[in-house]
């Protein structure tokens, strides 16, 4: 799963999660713990931020790095129409 940089109003990096068992790469682009849950409604993803801070993936989302740190899930269809491929 590459990482690749993208561009909105501002430059960011961003990784999709859709692959489960590629959660290592996920992991080495945030820095920070991550879970995966497997639930009777699908599979999702965690990155663990604080005790009370968690970003929320689900398969077909980013993971969008901003240039200040700070991480956010964006949905596929929203993250295709807004962000530019560098």
């Amino acid at each position: 799963m590459p990482v690749y940089q993208y561009r909105r109003s501002f430059v960011c990096q961003a990784i999709q999660f859709n692959d489960p068992s590629r959660v290592q790469e996920i992991i080495d682009f945030v820095g920070l713990p991550v879970s995966v849950d497997y639930t009777a409604d699908g599979v999702r993803l965690r990155v663990i931020r604080g005790a009370l801070d968690v970003v929320v993936a689900e398969p077909t989302d980013y993971i969008v790095k901003h240039s200040d740190g700070k991480l956010e899930a964006v949905n596929q269809d929203i993250f295709e129409e807004e962000y530019e491929l560098m």
